[in-house]
């Protein structure tokens, strides 16, 4: 699909570009999706609201569950339809029996693997206690929540180099013209497989950039092939982006933002996109 190219080049040293504007809660009269990048840290917390439904990717850490409930209380979110674990990491899956004990969570997605991890066993254990089971994600599934289409793009092996972070599933979700590739913490060779898939077309407008910006041997080739317009780090402040990456998205024009600057929201109408940092 077409790129609208309003970036620049960003300086490698500083390597980000604040994009205010004014914000509004979703009515009926401003109809849309609004996706909310949280500042968790080094750590993924993504919060998708459309017309009627929500959508979390990821619980951060422990420690940050608050910044995520007292957000859902704000705008008087009680429920979530879907709680997407990508992997189980501890600043992924750190906050996800919390969320679980404070909301209603009709259905919890997750990849097909286990940990011994203290986090996945608490998040287990928070399962077992309120009689659920999450959905083993094994081939790709596809959700239509309000004009928003998910493809959940599971790994396609079943042992990896990388033993948890290559088995992050995948979301891309379009709206309208525009599109979002949520990569979880997906490292050489689960790119690999992004690159060689055929089952959606790797160009989109949003991309929450793997592994917190970690530089693999093929990321380079991954962002030219995904060549966003906006680019969300999830990194606190003070963790130094990859020089290699920034000049890559500084070439495509990209728009850098990382949340450890603030929350980062995307407002989308299905053909403008919007983004606010706090």
């Amino acid at each position: 699909m077409g790129k609208r190219r309003t970036g620049f080049f960003c300086p490698l040293l500083v390597c980000m570009l604040l994009l205010l504007s004014g914000c509004g809660r979703q009515t009926s009269d401003n109809p849309g999706i609004r996706i909310t990048f949280f500042d968790v840290g080094k750590g993924d917390a993504i919060l998708i609201e459309t017309e009627r439904h929500n959508v979390l990717v990821d619980s951060g850490y422990d420690d940050t569950s608050e910044i995520i409930l007292d957000y859902l209380t704000e705008r008087e979110i009680w429920r979530l339809d879907y709680m997407i674990l990508t992997h189980f990491d501890k600043d992924h899956v750190g906050g996800a029996d919390r969320i679980l004990e404070a909301v209603e969570v009709a259905q919890v997605l997750q990849p097909d693997y286990e940990s011994d991890s203290t986090q996945y066993l608490e998040y287990q254990e928070t399962m077992r206690d309120k009689d659920m089971q999450a959905q083993l994600v094994v081939k790709t599934e596809r959700l239509a929540l309000d004009g928003a289409d998910f493809l959940i793009y599971p790994p396609q092996q079943k042992e990896y180099e990388e033993e948890d972070n290559d088995f992050s599933l995948v979301i891309s979700m379009t709206y309208g013209s525009r599109s979002f590739l949520l990569a979880g913490d997906c490292e050489e060779e689960r790119l690999e497989e992004l690159l060689g898939q055929a089952e959606f077309g790797l160009s989109h407008d949003v991309l929450k950039v793997p592994h917190h910006g970690r530089e693999e041997k093929n990321t380079v080739e991954f962002l030219w092939a995904v060549s966003p317009e906006i680019a969300v780090f999830t990194c606190p402040e003070d963790m130094p982006v990859n020089e290699d990456i920034c000049e890559a998205l500084g070439k495509l024009g990209t728009q850098i933002y990382l949340t450890g600057k603030g929350t980062i929201t995307c407002l989308c109408d299905g053909d403008t996109l919007q983004v606010i940092q706090d």
